[in-house]
């Protein structure tokens, strides 16, 4: 028997370090959803369950930092990274120029094994949705939308989305997606894969910004504070009838009594920290502001109420146009649906009932959709607004 020569021996396999099996045992509780946006990694309780000293998990934390997965307080420790709306609103900016851009490239460059990848990620989307595994769906989705970007053949490309991957799978987490949802999901890249094996790049680009479009409006009125306002659009490949949400005639309005001012001042304080608005007002404020509205400013407001519960409040008054003489418009100007409500439609059920009530056919209805709230902007242009100006704001140190 020859002896094997040094040029014939296989090359060393190289050995995962203690620090890299920590950070990828880490990342997986986190994508698991063991741990959710906004929790804090609790070091010791990680080591003992990894069976390692406390060193490898604080180097696996700084690792994680660096990736964007966890985030960094002094003298507090490590928490899950939570996204802001505006840096979900920008990640699917982002993630819509690589995915079209590449799609584009695909259409002319994709060869067979690209085609494989993309197919084979299609299949793990739809076992998670038939398996009601939103875990899994989070791999699969990332894994499905980073074979399509591949096979774009443009290696810039890949990386960005291999990078903003890392962000995707926070954006997930942040989601509670019932079974119809990942159907759903597993549906639009049926769609999407459809239309790349046609090499029909008018029909892939629309069907693709669909997809990543709807998916970031859900996202945007989940952390909103208005909710899911209106059914899931129909794929472009089936026809049903309009889904009703199942609060549709059900919300009732009553309008404020004196005693409802605490009640309504706490749920205003939640309506503007859902919002991100910079005020500083107290609760205690926020209900003497309340008072000043309906007994010096004429403003009505009025309650939701879903049986017997408070669900939310709207505060309206009607006022000059400004534009036409000895006419009026209707100013909007707090609109809130409690947060265990939301992205069940009831949003869109309080806004027709206090349409219904209140105003009349022809009323001109205004209000002020704040910008760093991007899933009020998506509930109200869905309810039907359109955009007609911009409110800028400067403060002069």
């Amino acid at each position: 028997m020859e002896k094997m020569s040094h040029a014939d021996a296989p090359s060393p396999v190289k050995r995962r370090t203690l620090v890299e099996t920590v950070t990828e045992e880490i990342s997986q509780i986190i994508l698991n959803g063991e741990l959710r946006p906004g929790d804090k990694l609790k070091e010791v309780e990680i080591a003992e369950r990894l069976g390692v000293s406390r060193g490898p998990v604080r180097e696996a934390s700084r690792r994680l930092q660096e990736t964007g997965l966890l985030t960094g307080h002094p003298f507090r420790g490590s928490f899950v990274r939570k996204l802001s709306q505006r840096e979900v609103a920008d990640i699917y900016t982002l993630r819509a120029v690589l995915e079209c851009t590449a799609a584009e490239e695909a259409i002319r460059l994709i060869e067979p094994a690209d085609f494989a990848a993309v197919e084979a990620a299609l299949h793990e989307t739809e076992t998670a949705a038939m398996s009601n595994a939103p875990g899994r769906m989070i791999e699969a989705d990332v894994a499905f939308h980073a074979a399509l970007c591949a096979s774009g053949h443009n290696e810039r490309i890949t990386d960005m989305f291999t990078r903003l991957a890392t962000e995707l799978r926070l954006v997930h987490l942040m989601m509670h997606p019932d079974p119809e949802q990942l159907h759903a999901a597993a549906r639009g890249h049926a769609a999407i894969f459809n239309a790349l094996r046609l090499r029909s790049p008018e029909r892939l680009l629309a069907i693709l910004k669909s997809h990543i479009f709807d998916e970031r409006d859900i996202v945007l009125q989940y952390l909103g504070p208005h909710g899911d306002s209106l059914p899931k659009r129909v794929p472009l490949e089936t026809k049903s009838e309009p889904q009703v949400s199942s609060f549709a005639g059900k919300v009732v309005l009553r309008p404020h009594m004196h005693s409802d001012f605490p009640l309504l001042a706490r749920m205003n304080r939640e309506l503007a920290d859902d919002e991100g608005h910079r005020n500083p007002m107290t609760i205690q404020d926020m209900e003497d502001r309340f008072r000043r509205f309906v007994d010096e400013e004429g403003w009505s407001v009025d309650l939701f109420l879903l049986d017997s519960e408070v669900v939310g409040y709207a505060t309206h008054r009607r006022e000059p146009e400004p534009s036409a003489v000895n006419a009026e418009r209707v100013f909007l100007r707090q609109f809130y649906i409690a947060r265990h409500y939301r992205r069940h439609g009831l949003g869109q059920a309080a806004f027709d009932a206090l349409t219904a009530a209140r105003f009349k056919p022809g009323d001109r209805v205004i209000l002020e959709a704040i910008e760093n709230n991007p899933g009020g902007r998506v509930f109200w242009l869905r309810v039907g607004f359109t955009p007609y100006s911009a409110i800028l704001e400067h403060f002069v140190k």
